[in-house]
């Protein structure tokens, strides 16, 4: 064999060895979560106190898995599946199929409930999702609240029944280019809908939801306007709009958030009411290795006894590394008239206290990120 003739052999076997370490180099699956456990008292008035271990007093216990393959030419195409844990006990938490009461899963089993998507991004043109997914008006209620999990989170003040206050199945979604949902830097917007996957008939709109979420990030700055509605015949729809800002000053965030949840019709089991509107004062206050989240929110109820809530809430994050923190926090629910708003809801729910009864409560945890 010439030597030519091995040198081509030779270089011919070594591109066939790199080809697929250069194809594997531009894709990457990942493994990631958060481990999160507190030890939580809760109370209400006339219904007692409850003490407890709960999950996701800080940040949402999860197990997540997200993959990325870069295409070339500035295209991506990639998936996030991510499960919501109960850490607490062990369990997954439960999902839903048709953005309607009807479609709720029994849960402890693990299942995608919090995201399951794929998604096609461009650098230029921005990024299609298909799949369970955040709603536009969710991220504003998370972005600009101090505590966003735990005792003293304000997500708890959805007005009605809908199980799209957070997440929508079987949705379409657009993010403008540069943005991630929840990191955004100039002028940038989100549009979604999403199926009920009902049969034809009078409810066949049921479930079906639209979103959108406008906005601009600046350098130490930021502002949003979103909004959400969810096709309901019974209610006449559920609506959700807020708009909200934050401003960062020498490490420390300042944010305000102003929304409105309603229902077409009036709703008897909330005496009569069929809107909330509420605003929230937040910061973050750094302070050595660790912050100070802090928050208080002020909320009417447009129901036959014009309710309305104060919520005071504290409390004192210490990072001990980049990936795990200890954690306290108190929160105090001052109720009026018909209103009784618990001092947390969901997995954290605790006791519900009597019609203008006041409710308070603690976490204190340790959160691990992986």
């Amino acid at each position: 064999m010439t030597t030519r003739k091995m040198a081509f052999n030779t270089l011919g076997a070594l591109a066939c060895t790199l080809a697929p370490l250069a194809a594997s180099a531009q894709s990457s699956v990942q493994v990631y979560g958060v481990v999160d456990m507190a030890v939580s008292n809760y109370r209400g008035a006339g219904a007692g106190s409850r003490q407890m271990l709960t999950s996701s007093g800080n940040q949402a216990s999860r197990l997540g898995f997200r993959g990325r393959e870069d295409l070339g030419s500035g295209l991506a195409a990639g998936f996030d599946l991510e499960a919501g844990l109960n850490t607490d006990n062990g369990t997954g938490q439960a999902s839903n199929t048709n953005n309607q009461p009807s479609g709720a899963g029994s849960g402890n089993g693990l299942s995608f409930n919090r995201k399951s998507l794929v998604y096609l991004q461009s650098k230029q043109w921005g990024e299609v999702r298909l799949g369970r997914d955040y709603v536009p008006a969710f991220w504003n209620m998370f972005n600009y609240d101090p505590f966003r999990l735990g005792v003293g989170m304000s997500l708890h003040v959805l007005h009605g029944t809908t199980v799209t206050g957070f997440r929508a199945s079987n949705s379409i979604g657009y993010l403008s280019p540069g943005c991630s949902s929840s990191s955004c830097k100039g002028l940038f917007y989100q549009l979604m809908t999403a199926f009920g996957k009902n049969d034809a008939g009078p409810n066949r709109q049921d479930g079906r939801v639209y979103g959108a979420r406008l906005g601009y990030g600046g350098d130490n700055w930021d502002a949003a306007v979103a909004i959400t509605t969810t096709k309901n015949r019974a209610a006449d729809d559920y609506r959700q709009i807020n708009a909200a800002a934050s401003y960062l000053w020498e490490g420390h965030r300042l944010m305000v958030l102003a929304a409105d949840h309603r229902t077409g019709n009036r709703l008897a089991g909330l005496d009569n009411a069929n809107h909330v509107r509420y605003w929230q004062l937040g910061a973050i206050w750094k302070v050595g290795n660790g912050n100070i989240p802090m928050s208080f929110m002020r909320l009417n109820r447009n129901d036959n006894s014009g309710s309305s809530s104060n919520k005071y809430a504290v409390g004192y994050v210490h990072n001990l590394s980049k990936r795990t923190a200890l954690y306290g926090t108190y929160a105090y629910v001052d109720n009026r008239g018909s209103i009784n708003l618990p001092v947390a809801t969901g997995a954290l729910q605790g006791p519900i206290p009597v019609a203008g009864g006041n409710a308070s409560g603690f976490d204190i945890g340790i959160r691990h990120t992986f």
